[in-house]
């Protein structure tokens, strides 16, 4: 009765879905077609002396030339379409392969649990479903459809002979998030430098959106051949380029003065979407800097926190970095706690790496700065390691693990080894050391 329920509810919840996915996709597609088929229409048919008394989307469509238009209006539909098609395929064809690799990667024994084999089949198939995406699919989706659409479509109207110019007539003024304090020059009519600071810092904002998208293309393919592709990547995406357009802005005002014509700040000013777009590309170095200059400016004191970073493991790039750190595992004393059959059903990792690392972060958690050198002397990369070195001496009592370690490091760090070897061996196999 309770399943029977169950599925009825889920088809219920399925012909809901249907209609929240096509009609924005119908909305979009349609708007696209109009302005292409005006474009067209005027390419064909010259257009009136006054382009202000058309309606607006006339108006739009005479923005620029009519092949110019519609190569934009093509370049705005792929640059929105990736992020759905590229979920279809995603869920569609991947299931599969992500069990294979599960299957291949977690132990035996592990697989034997019906508990554990029900709960992996059951997060396999609530993963692959396109419900599981839906609403970070569309959030990304508007993010990027209004980013790319100010990048593609944003004209401004030429202030010399704008009669019958069309476009975004700035002259009527702009909001203070583009502005900010030169809202001034704007208020006392000093319409070349107001204008001036305006393009300076929707540069800035455009820019940087257009480095997130770019990080975003590269982490999309990335995600989809690594069987990792999560709503987290969505989510994390959308506030990456938020964050990355915004940032860019926020340093802009920092950075250049639109007011200064010194040769400095003209250099500055060309190579303004270069460094725009690798803060949007890099949000968390535009971050750092902008705390930088802040701690320098009004003097507060730096916060210091009481956690290892997660480079500090060998074999772990920044991709690795970022993608533990949206699960919530953002240094290695929280990684030394985690699950690795969790991670492995929420990410892209293997079960052998995840127990890899987490194994790894157990045995920085306990040497802490000595890691890199007991590495360095003794081979041994994790607390597993360690374990399976200590149990090779069970029972040779003419051979000491310990001292033998010991003296591979220089005698530096015995007492740490002593303890190790108290903790690995008093400790059951599934207790964390």
């Amino acid at each position: 009765m309770g399943t029977a329920k169950s599925q009825h509810a889920t088809k219920y919840r399925d012909k809901i879905y249907i209609p929240v996915l096509l009609i924005p996709a119908l909305l979009f597609l349609v708007c696209i077609s109009l302005l292409g088929y005006k474009s067209y229409h005027y390419a064909n048919n010259p257009p009136p002396q006054s382009p202000q008394t058309l309606a607006l989307i006339d108006q739009v469509a005479l923005w620029f030339d009519p092949v110019f238009l519609q190569y934009n209006l093509a370049l705005l539909t792929l640059t929105v379409a990736i992020v759905p098609l590229i979920t279809f395929c995603y869920t569609r064809n991947m299931k599969g392969e992500k069990r294979r690799r599960l299957h291949r990667g977690v132990p035996p024994e592990l697989l034997d649990d019906p508990s554990v084999k029900q709960y992996i089949e059951k997060h396999i198939k609530n993963s692959f479903h396109i419900n599981h995406y839906l609403g970070s699919m569309l959030t990304l989706t508007l993010v990027v459809l209004m980013g790319s659409m100010t990048i593609l479509l944003l004209k401004p109207m030429p202030l010399e002979g704008a009669i019958n110019a069309t476009g975004v007539d700035y002259r009527h003024g702009a909001n203070f998030l583009m502005l900010g304090t030169y809202m001034e020059d704007y208020i006392q009519g000093d319409q070349d430098q107001y204008i001036r600071t305006l393009v300076t810092t929707l540069t800035a904002f455009q820019f940087g959106f257009l480095g997130a998208y770019i990080y975003f293309i590269g982490h999309l393919v990335r995600s989809y051949f690594t069987l990792d592709l999560t709503p987290n990547v969505f989510v994390s995406s959308s506030v990456r380029m938020i964050t990355g357009s915004i940032l860019a802005l926020v340093l802009c005002y920092i950075i250049i003065d639109p007011t200064s014509v010194s040769p400095k700040e003209e250099m500055l000013l060309r190579g303004l979407p270069v460094w725009s777009f690798f803060i949007g590309f890099f949000p968390s170095r535009g971050l750092l800097f902008l705390e930088k200059i802040s701690i320098k400016t009004i003097g507060a004191a730096q916060v210091h926190y009481f956690s290892t970073h997660l480079s500090n493991l060998p074999g772990m790039s920044y991709a690795h970095q970022m993608r533990l750190t949206r699960e919530g595992y953002d240094n290695i004393e929280n990684l030394a706690n985690a699950s690795a059959l969790d991670l492995a059903l929420r990410t892209g990792f293997s079960y052998p790496q995840l127990s890899h690392w987490i194994s790894q972060a157990k045995l920085h958690e306990h040497l802490r700065d000595d890691y890199q050198s007991f590495l360095q002397g003794t081979g041994i990369s994790s607390i597993d390691e360690l374990e399976i070195y200590f149990d090779s001496y069970n029972g040779d009592d003419s051979a000491d693990p310990v001292s033998l370690l010991a003296s591979a490091t220089g005698n530096k760090y015995e007492q740490k080894i002593s303890v190790l070897y108290r903790l690995v061996k008093t400790a059951g196999q599934d207790q964390q050391y």
